[in-house]
């Protein structure tokens, strides 16, 4: 029962082998077996390719939602600028408008572009005055930054001479920079920040810039400056509440005295050359940070416009040192 005959030559053959042993036919069951496993394979191969294609089809429209979604992201942005560039247009020149950054009642001043000199010829060797033109408007702190918004932002208060009000102080030129870095993510995650905006240092010439205010004069209140108009050595002896002094033209508080301000400028003994020089940045690295416009003890010509000071360590911290923002 286990024999049958094979197809080809007649030989008897065991029905559990797949081919005759006398002329190697495959047996019946052998042809049916081989059969179904190609049909077995043909099947496998198309399920699998539908696989694929389904696969395929899942990824395009993954794909082309990404994309939906990203283009809608884009639309969103485009029409955020759109409702805060009628806010930007007015602010035409400085001090026509104040902008006030939200929850931190950090008020704002736009400084116009234009040209001014920048540095004296009563100073030191490196206050070489020259023509500065800067291209770009930008806003800037009508007061230095207080301890206050500082709490709020950087959830610490590292100042001396506590306060509210009083500007921060004893804050690094790696604090202030890390400030408005945090500052900045903060209204980029509010959706309050416009593309391409950012909080940030001044530059030496912005600094310089808006504390003039259109003067050429030693100070921006004129050729000489009293307890009464900054807070400088005489006075206090210490910190004070910011804006307690009158403005300059232009509406800043604070420029000279009550704290050395930093910039974002590495310093350079030889100012830039050119004519004229055109938005000056300073050099791309350095040894020292610059920092403007002297403090409680200071006092003569540390406090004037011009006056460059520098530290020779960013990480330094003094009670005698803070900053402004700007954004830009």
């Amino acid at each position: 029962p286990l024999a049958i005959p094979c197809v080809a030559c007649g030989e008897k053959v065991s029905k559990k082998t797949t081919e005759c042993r006398q002329c190697g036919h495959p047996t019946p069951d052998s042809i049916v077996a081989y059969k179904e496993a190609q049909e077995r394979a043909r099947r496998l191969a198309e399920a699998e390719r539908k696989r694929q294609e389904e696969r395929a089809e899942e990824e395009r429209q993954r794909l082309a939602a990404k994309k939906a979604e990203r283009e809608k992201q884009l639309a969103l942005d485009k029409e955020r600028e759109k409702q805060l560039a009628p806010d930007k247009a007015t602010l035409k020149k400085t001090g026509e408008k104040p902008f006030t950054v939200p929850g931190l009642s950090l008020e704002m001043l736009w400084c116009a572009p234009g040209t001014f000199e920048m540095g004296s010829s009563f100073g030191s060797s490196d206050e070489t005055p020259h023509t500065v033109t800067l291209t770009e408007g930008y806003w800037l702190g009508t007061s230095e930054v207080t301890q206050a918004q500082w709490q709020k932002v950087m959830g610490s208060n590292p100042s001396r001479f506590k306060g509210a009000d009083r500007p921060v102080e004893r804050v690094s030129w790696t604090d202030v920079t890390a400030f408005c870095d945090e500052l900045t993510e903060l209204e980029r995650r509010a959706e309050r920040l416009p593309a391409g905006l950012a909080y940030q240092l001044p530059t030496e010439a912005q600094w310089e810039y808006a504390c003039r205010a259109g003067t050429r004069t030693a100070f921006s209140f004129g050729a000489s400056l009293t307890t009464g108009q900054a807070n400088v050595s005489g006075g206090s002896e210490e910190t004070t509440d910011v804006g307690k002094y009158p403005a300059n033209a232009w509406g800043f508080h604070d420029m000279h005295g009550n704290v050395w301000e930093w910039t974002a400028d590495w310093y350079q003994a030889a100012y830039p050359t050119g004519n004229p020089v055109i938005d000056p940045t300073g050099p791309a690295s350095g040894s020292y940070r610059v920092h403007r416009g002297g403090s409680w003890s200071s006092g003569g010509t540390h406090l004037r416009s011009a006056k460059r000071h520098y530290t020779d360590v960013p990480s330094n911290r003094q009670p005698t040192r803070g900053f402004r923002v700007g954004f830009q």
